[in-house]
């Protein structure tokens, strides 16, 4: 693989982390504090959960073309 094809997935892989982390403190202060009875901290809560997924989404697509790639070089000759 080019190393900019590497770059490109290993960044994909932080943002998934930094996606589940942010969706694990939405859920933390959706869960354990009051914050979620307030218009202000539902606005922050929801914020937080729902780019926490929009990050996490490609990371399939990433492990997806990894097989792919690995697949591809092994059945080369």
């Amino acid at each position: 693989m080019s190393d900019a094809i590497k770059s490109t997935m290993n960044l994909l892989k932080f943002l998934h982390w930094l996606g589940f982390l942010m969706l694990g403190c939405g859920a933390v202060l959706f869960l354990l504090t009051d914050l979620s009875l307030k218009v202000s901290g539902m606005l922050v809560i929801s914020s937080l959960i729902g780019l926490g997924l929009v990050l996490m989404s490609p990371y399939p697509v990433v492990l997806f073309i990894q097989w792919a790639k690995k697949q591809d070089e092994r059945t080369k000759p």
